[in-house]
């Protein structure tokens, strides 16, 4: 299983978009989606992931996650699997 965390900045047009927090409902609601939660900061959400392979994370960040209306960039954190560094 790869866990990763992805980092969210969301549009201030809330009049298009709604607001952050209509953003990360949305987020909480995708498959593999463990966690979301808004943030004070250069980042307005961040997500946690959990897929089984890192092409699932990427799929869920191209295909999903960056094409949910009112977000402006995402920047992907793979988790280091302890196993590796043994």
């Amino acid at each position: 299983m790869v866990e990763a965390y992805i980092l969210v900045k969301i549009s201030t047009q809330k009049e298009v978009y709604g607001s952050a927090r209509s953003v990360v409902e949305k987020l909480m609601m995708m498959k593999g989606v463990e966690n979301a939660e808004l943030l004070f900061g250069d980042y307005d959400a961040v997500v946690k992931l959990n897929a089984p392979k890192t092409h699932d994370v990427e799929n869920l960040v191209i295909e999903e996650i960056s094409m949910i209306e009112g977000i402006e960039s995402t920047i992907t954190l793979l988790c280091v699997d302890e196993e590796i560094l043994e």
